[in-house]
């Protein structure tokens, strides 16, 4: 078997609230005696890329890390690395088959929140969940994305909350000093709001119904920022703590320009927005999440949080295979107050979530007591994390790193095999070309 000695990691999308978590498989490979070059892309081959990278200099010089921002600088990166693993993302297709040109074996892992994991046509995919392996199979059916081979797709969990032990991701040592650095009150519950992007949700929906006009487009927008509007307003009303996380492309500036979107919450001054530095100590301490059509239930659920779904079946999806997804699940349909009991509306933005689902006036009943409201069993937390993130052990890193070492160890060996098969057929043929004269016959052979 051949040794992997050194591999190309590549970044994915950039995310402020907990930026570069691709470093944790470095580090891991590290210790395994794997050499990994550090490949941070720019907006030139990743639209998600951190604009500003000054913020992160120490850490780019301390892990060695090259920055570039074309083919030509990505092929010259790949020089003298035996595999390429990628942080996925939805742009990299085209640096995947750059890399298999060049015979070199090609791996990803996905280091963000969401659903979103894109197969760019590697090798072999290490996933959060078995929902990832069928959301795969759904995109790869419905659009002809690429798709390995079912043995290809290993369940690994999430790197994306975990944390070396020594440390400390929450940076605040108590529910009362995190209310007190944003003005609330830790006797009240605290409420999480998360909302889309508001200028790069707009944009979304002219591309969800090209069929629409531009007043249609500007309606339905619309609906969503006034029901945001009526939720600051009931929590207010249920004399709440009111935080703002805004989606990760609005911290970003992915699709939308950061300023406008801070500015854009300045209108409900009981709520705070939240520094994306400060998002795990959020988790750590809120209380309960709202939302329309967020996908941050599965963020809160990681970390043991009810979430509310507010009138989502109001504002519904387009009619797209790309939406159809909730089909996909295989816990119960609907928030888990109603896993054993009646079902209730579905929520068509997601399926299954701990917590509940309720009209817009109904919010203050649920927040007057949350932890009673939303109750939910031990049991029915588990099936979740099954479901959705595969396994909570703080251990994914360390399998995704055995699994690109023992991939590339497979691979390489196969891809040695092969190289010294057309090293003896290229020999044979240099001697039978000598024999003959120097004659070339290898314009004869067949292919």
């Amino acid at each position: 078997m051949h040794s992997l000695k050194r591999v190309m990691l590549v970044a994915g999308r950039y995310q402020p609230s907990s930026p570069y978590r691709e470093v944790l498989v470095k580090h891991r490979l590290e210790q395994l005696g794997v050499e990994v070059r550090f490949v941070i892309p720019g907006r030139g081959l990743n639209k998600g890329a951190e604009l500003d990278t000054g913020d992160h200099a120490e850490m780019f010089r301390q892990e060695r890390a090259w920055r570039v921002d074309g083919e030509w600088e990505f092929r010259k990166a790949m020089r003298g690395c035996q595999m390429v693993v990628f942080s996925t993302w939805r742009s990299y297709e085209q640096l995947t088959l750059m890399a298999r040109a060049e015979g070199r074996p090609t791996i990803n892992f996905c280091a963000a929140s969401g659903q979103d994991h894109w197969s760019h046509g590697v090798d072999r995919c290490l996933i959060r969940s078995a929902f990832t392996k069928r959301l795969l199979q759904h995109l790869h059916e419905e659009f002809g994305h690429s798709l390995p081979a079912d043995d290809d797709m290993r369940v690994v969990g999430s790197i994306q909350y975990e944390y070396p032990q020594d440390q400390d991701p929450i940076g605040f040592p108590d529910r009362e000093s995190f209310c007190r650095h944003y003005g609330l009150r830790p006797e009240r519950p605290i409420a999480v709001l998360f909302p889309k992007g508001i200028q790069s949700f707009h944009k979304k929906v002219a591309v969800w119904f090209p069929e629409w006009d531009q007043e249609r487009v500007d309606r339905y927008n619309q609906a969503f920022l006034d029901k945001y509007a009526r939720i600051c307003a009931q929590v207010r009303e249920a004399d709440c703590n009111l935080l703002i996380k805004m989606h990760p492309t609005a911290y970003a500036s992915y699709n939308c320009d950061s300023g406008f979107e801070f500015r854009y919450w300045e209108q409900y001054p009981w709520a705070r927005v939240l520094d994306a530095a400060h998002t795990m100590a959020m988790y750590h301490y809120a209380d309960v999440g709202l939302g329309i059509n967020s996908h941050s239930a599965l963020d809160m659920g990681y970390f043991d949080k009810p979430f509310i779904y507010v009138d989502s079946d109001l504002l519904p999806p387009p009619d797209h295979p790309a939406f159809d997804t909730n089909k996909l699940g295989r816990l119960p349909i609907g928030p888990s107050s109603h896993w054993h009991t009646r079902s209730v509306t579905a929520n068509p933005w997601f399926r299954s979530w701990l917590g509940a689902f309720c009209r817009v006036e109904e919010i203050p009943g649920y927040l007057a007591n949350p932890q009673a409201t939303l109750r939910y069993s031990r049991e029915d937390w588990e099936a979740f994390i099954q479901e959705y993130w595969g396994m909570k052990d703080n251990k994914a890193s360390e399998r995704i790193a055995n699994e690109i070492r023992t991939f590339g160890e497979e691979t390489l060996g196969a891809w040695s095999r092969r190289l010294s098969v057309q090293r003896l057929r290229g020999a044979f043929w240099d001697g039978v070309e000598s024999l003959k004269g120097g004659r070339s016959l290898r314009g004869a052979r067949a292919p």
